[in-house]
Order: structure tokens, then C-alpha cells, then sequence
């Protein structure tokens, strides 16, 4: 165990830590833990790329980062890459840009996501949570796999979540793309954040001979714009409990721990919650087997090929 906990900030975990040459890539990086965790790397020294959907958002964003930091970060550590994972092609088109700038990723943190109670469908017809909360980070991982090689001690970071507990994936894998069963939003949130961390196994399995290690986290209950498409009662229910979550310099601890935390710069395959390692809160997720078969799956439905 370490001496973090729940009410660490993430400015607190990173004392200490100098990313000064060290570039990292956050997706999701404009609202919420994205901008914290971004703007706590910035801080340590590490130049950012914020992948964001909405170029006007991350630049207002950056702008804030920049300004509040009063010196100590300057506007030249952070730019801005347009990503939006509602579509396969424009994710593959976004890492086509990046890999061109011929800049090593130390630390790719994969943060973005949807939590919505409604059933949503990606321009490939994927279900939302599916297609944007799995397969784009899947393919955009596996895009920017050179530009991880050549940092030469890189590391992978899956923003997961707790609420994997409420998944309904099994071993068979069947019916991902909810196109038989009766939809819930719950479970297949669930679903793709039990995905985020098979995925990270899967990927640290394969490159950590590269130098590559890929871990996942829970950041705990926060009062973000995750839940901004929840139900009335379920925004009233979240009003009232506020004072019990963390706040975002807390959500965001875990992720720069796991990204910095000198102890982890080459180990992988793990799973962590207030900043420290814990074990896999569903038992797929241990599953060797059903890790590879997600694999295989993930990459005939992205057209990606390894």
C-alpha cells in the first residue's frame, strides 16, 4: 500500500516527478479529470496533446490551464489534436496527423468516455458505449503503437471504472454490439469499462517486450460532465450525494499515479483505485482467454490488423 488515498490530488502523487522531455497524449483532455490529468503532466515538465472531439472546447481549455498556472506552464507544452471517437475513420485519420508529427508517446492516457442511459449509435452503428468507450480506443492505442516504441519506456494508462461490477460480457463474448438483447445503459457501461482494463492486459501481454506497459484504473465516484446525459432523477440523485464524491484534483490522482509512479515505469497488466493497486474487480478480467478472444474480436470490428 501506499501513503495515497482517496483524498490525494493528483498534484500531490506527482511531487517531485519531472517530465521534462517526456511528451504524453490525454484524450478527453478539454473537461473533467482529461484537463486535470493534463494539466498536472504540463506542470511536471512533460509536453501534452489534448485529443479532444471539440476543437473549440480544447482550446479554451489549454487556455485555462495556461493562464492559471500564472508561468509555471507555458502555452508551447500543450497542443491540440482533433479526435472524435464517434467514428472509426476519423480516429485513423487523427492518428495518421499525430504519427506524422514523428513525436514519441511516454504516456498515452486514455481517458475519454460516455455514460448515457440511452441506447446511442456511433457513424459505424456501433453501441456508444461500445464503439467509443472500446474500439476507438482500441484502434487509436494500436495507431500510435511507433510513436510509443520509440519513447523507449512507454506507458499506457485506461481510464476504467468500478462500474465494470455491473457488466453483463461473458467468456462467449456474444452480442457486444447490443443487437439482440434489450438495452440497458448501466450494464453496457459496464461492459466497456470491464473492456478498458481486458484490453490494457491484453496490450501490456503483447509489448511490454517493447518496453510498452499498459495498466487500468478506477478514479472513483466524481462530480464530472460524465453523467451530464443521465436521467433527472438520477441528476437529482448525483446533486445529493456530491458532497460525498471526490473532487477532480482527486479524480484525476490515480491516473498521473499510475502514469509517473517511478515503481510502475515497466510493469503492467494492473489495476488500481486511490492510488494503489488492487485487484481486478471482475473476474473476465482475469481471464487470459477471454483478454485474447476480446482481442481478436476488437480488431475484425475496427479493421485493424496486428
Amino acid at each position: 500500500m501506499t501513503r495515497f488515498n482517496r483524498k490525494t490530488t493528483a498534484e500531490q502523487v506527482s511531487q517531485g516527478v519531472d517530465l521534462t522531455g517526456k511528451h504524453a497524449v490525454v484524450t478527453g483532455a478539454n473537461t473533467g479529470i482529461g484537463k486535470e490529468t493534463a494539466r498536472v503532466l504540463a506542470l511536471r515538465g512533460a509536453t501534452v496533446t489534448m485529443a479532444c472531439r471539440d476543437l473549440g472546447k480544447a482550446e479554451a481549455a489549454k487556455s485555462d490551464i495556461v493562464s492559471a498556472a500564472r508561468g509555471s506552464i507555458s502555452e508551447n507544452q500543450l497542443d491540440i489534436l482533433k479526435l472524435d471517437m464517434n467514428s472509426l475513420a476519423a480516429v485513423r485519420e487523427s492518428a495518421e496527423i499525430f504519427v506524422d508529427q514523428n513525436r514519441p508517446v511516454h504516456l498515452l492516457i486514455n481517458n475519454a468516455g460516455i455514460m448515457i442511459p440511452m441506447e446511442r449509435r456511433t457513424e459505424d452503428d456501433f453501441e456508444a458505449h461500445f464503439g467509443i468507450n472500446h474500439l476507438a480506443h482500441f484502434l487509436f492505442t494500436n495507431l500510435l503503437l511507433e510513436p510509443l516504441r520509440a519513447a523507449d519506456g512507454a506507458r499506457v494508462v485506461m481510464v476504467s471504472s468500478a462500474a465494470m461490477m455491473a457488466a453483463s460480457l461473458t467468456s462467449k463474448m456474444k452480442d457486444l454490439n447490443w443487437q439482440e438483447r434489450k438495452f440497458s445503459g448501466m450494464k453496457s457501461y459496464g461492459d466497456s469499462k470491464l473492456m478498458n482494463l481486458m484490453f490494457a492486459r491484453e496490450f501490456n501481454r503483447r509489448y511490454a517486450d517493447d518496453g510498452i506497459s499498459a495498466n487500468a484504473l478506477h478514479p472513483g465516484v466524481i462530480g464530472t460532465d460524465l453523467a451530464r446525459d443521465q436521467s433527472a432523477l438520477m441528476m437529482a440523485v448525483a446533486s445529493l450525494a456530491k458532497p460525498f464524491m471526490k473532487s477532480i484534483p482527486q479524480g484525476a490522482a490515480t491516473s498521473i499515479y499510475v502514469a509517473t509512479a517511478p515503481q510502475y515505469q515497466n510493469i503492467g497488466g494492473l489495476y488500481f483505485s486511490n492510488c494503489n493497486e488492487i485487484r481486478s474487480q471482475h473476474r473476465l478480467a482475469n481471464n487470459d482467454d477471454a483478454c485474447v478472444d476480446l482481442w481478436g474480436l476488437s480488431e475484425t470490428l475496427t479493421g485493424y490488423e496486428s
